[in-house]
């Protein structure tokens, strides 16, 4: 079998002129692949989450944990398991945990930092902004238990492909191995490295975290609104964010075409997570092990073939384009704090 790298090669086609370009079409196939065939009404719709509440009721007859990846256990609301039970805590010391990770990688200049920033930032993010309440005093997350347990188990996801992969092990998903390998051998851009981990993280694992945590609450109401409003948080993090990852890691990621800021990057971000919470309903509606294989084989194959794109669009072209104003850039200011100041207070 071909080792990753020569793999996404052979399916990647040859990159565009102008990534602005590529992101504005990647955006257009999101859109076209999360288009269903047949236009949904609302009565389709309220059909639906009759089917996904009484499937997802269904499932827990399921046995997950022999099918679903080691890592990841079923949300368990009644736990003595804090991160199983969804406390507050539990994400407290993940953050701790990325925080010390991230900093190993920065201070060597790994390109594997670049990804490692945004996810621990966003989830910073996320442990800010699930405590705060409107001017009426509403949560802004409707079941904050719930979301806490996707929020780990999500985390648990990279940390464990990162930790396969470090280790030579041979679990780690195609899509992660082709973004950790596209890194330790620097051969693609900070917004690729930054793409690539987006793709592997939302694309492969959301869909089977999702799953586990159940579609439905355990108060039967959809955790659809919640889902979707950590867009918001995602929005509200990419200025900040954008800065600091060219400030500190490589200045090509500033503001522009292309950048984490420019509203296609964006957009695609938030159709690759209305695809993965679609890809998590077939795997919650699916009827048998064989066909839940099936629909799992289809994501590894989506968000590999995705890689390649993404890894042909922002490789360098030595000797017009190489990695050494980056890494140089990144060896004088890696150290450096954060330009822009986050909503939140960095520890």
């Amino acid at each position: 079998m071909p080792q990753p790298l020569e793999y996404a090669v052979s399916r990647a086609t040859t990159p565009g002129p102008r990534r602005r370009a590529r992101l504005v079409a990647a955006v257009a196939l999101a859109a076209a692949l999360l288009v269903p065939a047949v236009p949904f009404t609302a009565g389709a719709d309220e059909a639906l989450e009759q089917e996904l509440t009484t499937t997802t009721t269904q499932t827990l007859t399921v046995n997950w944990a022999t099918w679903l990846p080691s890592y990841i256990s079923e949300y368990t609301p009644g736990s003595s398991d804090e991160c199983l039970a969804g406390k507050d805590n539990c994400a407290t010391k993940t953050v701790k945990e990325m925080t010390k990770r991230l900093d190993a990688l920065t201070a060597t200049c790994d390109h594997n930092a670049v990804f490692s920033l945004a996810y621990t930032r966003i989830t910073q993010g996320y442990t800010w902004i699930r405590d705060t309440v409107d001017a009426n005093g509403v949560p802004h997350y409707e079941d904050k238990a719930w979301l806490n347990y996707v929020v780990e188990t999500f985390a648990r996801a990279y940390l464990w492909a990162f930790d396969e992969w470090s280790s030579r092990g041979t679990e780690a998903p195609l899509a992660w191995q082709i973004a950790f390998d596209a890194a330790a051998t620097s051969r693609i851009t900070g917004t690729g490295d930054l793409l690539l981990g987006i793709n592997a993280h939302i694309n492969r694992d959301l869909p089977f975290v999702m799953a586990a945590a159940g579609l439905v609450r355990p108060d039967g109401m959809s955790g659809k609104p919640d889902y979707d409003k950590v867009n918001e948080l995602l929005l509200r993090l990419t200025k900040p964010l954008t800065a600091e990852l060219s400030a500190r890691l490589d200045p090509s990621m500033a503001n522009g075409d292309g950048s984490l800021a420019d509203p296609a990057s964006y957009q695609l971000i938030v159709g690759w997570r209305e695809r993965a919470w679609r890809n998590a309903e077939d795997l919650v509606r699916a009827r048998s092990d064989d066909e839940r294989e099936l629909v799992a084989q289809r994501i590894e194959k989506d968000a590999a073939a995705e890689a390649a794109l993404l890894l042909a669009s922002n490789s360098y072209a030595p000797p017009l384009t190489t990695t050494k104003p980056r890494d140089n850039h990144c060896a004088a200011h890696n150290a450096d704090p954060p330009p822009q100041n986050y909503p939140f207070a960095l520890k």
